[in-house]
């Protein structure tokens, strides 16, 4: 047997063993088809962007950011530092996923890269008052865009949404009531929704329906039938992406932009003393039933 010069050079040598950060950067970079950067570590935890032109990619990044124990991050929502005990893997969708497909006159199927001006242009005013380069998916998470009155998150205009939960199992979620009552055939939905509806009963957020301004985080007002039927995918308006993953949306166009913005209404000092507590237990229950490992942000990892 022949042995050749680096061979014979590095013959006895022990190989380096890769530190487990690196093993997660070098699987990423072969399981996506966007680039990796990685930003190295600090104090053992580990930072890295990756840009994605795939709408699979996202399930390949879940996989290995819950066996890594690594926070997958939508690009501009955190940094680095606000991450708390674990890696982060920043997440960009790449430009191209932005294909908007009308259904119909007065609705369309848009990607999670489409932004506000393309929407704007198309007809959905509700994007009016948004910046228009922000993205759907940024739009999505961002709770300055939405309406803030109980009962109205169907101002936003989003009928349906392909999500993925941090399980990785992903579902499209949308109205659903008496007489459609798929949601309930999603395995993890099964446990989720009685959950959901468990704390709408709660005195504190009945009673947070008849407010000026929702208070919490998640829109669970979605699941109250005021002003519009119940639909699961307006409970993510604002979310910040900490529960799922977004990926299509099925949006409708709306005759204007919502009537009321967080900040133009402020609670009351009674109201805020009631609710200081309440806000802390109801949106760490619902973060708890969707994402319990946080494989996704935390509410105070946020920008």
């Amino acid at each position: 047997m022949t042995m050749n010069r680096r061979a014979f050079l590095s013959f006895g040598k022990r190989a380096v063993s890769q530190s487990p950060w690196q093993n997660f950067c070098q699987r990423v970079a072969r399981s996506v088809k966007g680039s990796i950067r990685d930003e190295g570590q600090v104090d053992g935890y580990g930072a890295a962007s990756v840009t994605i032109t795939r709408l699979a990619d996202a399930l390949h990044l879940q996989a290995l950011c819950a066996e890594y124990d690594v926070a997958m991050v939508l690009d501009g929502i955190a940094v680095r530092e606000n991450v708390i005990g674990r890696s982060c893997l920043s997440v960009r969708i790449d430009p191209s996923l932005s294909r908007v497909e009308p259904l119909g006159d007065n609705a369309c199927l848009a990607q999670p890269a489409a932004t506000a001006g393309q929407l704007l242009s198309l007809g959905y005013r509700q994007f009016e008052q948004v910046p228009a380069d922000v993205t759907l998916v940024h739009w999505l998470a961002s709770p300055e865009y939405h309406d803030v009155r109980p009962g109205y998150t169907h101002t936003s205009g989003l009928e349906r949404m392909h999500v993925m939960f941090a399980d990785g199992k992903t579902a499209v979620l949308g109205g659903f009531g008496v007489n459609d009552e798929s949601p309930l055939a999603i395995p993890v939905l099964q446990r989720i929704i009685p959950n959901l509806f468990e704390l709408l009963r709660e005195d504190d957020v009945e009673w947070s329906l008849g407010l000026a301004s929702w208070p919490f985080s998640y829109r669970l007002d979605a699941l109250k039938a005021l002003h519009a039927d119940i639909n699961l995918a307006r409970l993510f308006l604002g979310h910040r992406a900490t529960l799922v993953w977004a990926q299509e949306m099925v949006l409708r166009k709306m005759p204007g932009p919502p009537a009321a913005m967080p900040g133009s209404v402020m609670l009351s000092e009674p109201e805020r003393e009631r609710l200081v507590h309440s806000i802390t237990h109801v949106e760490g229950r619902v973060k708890g039933l969707f994402d319990p490992s946080g494989v996704f942000l935390y509410l105070d990892e946020c920008l």
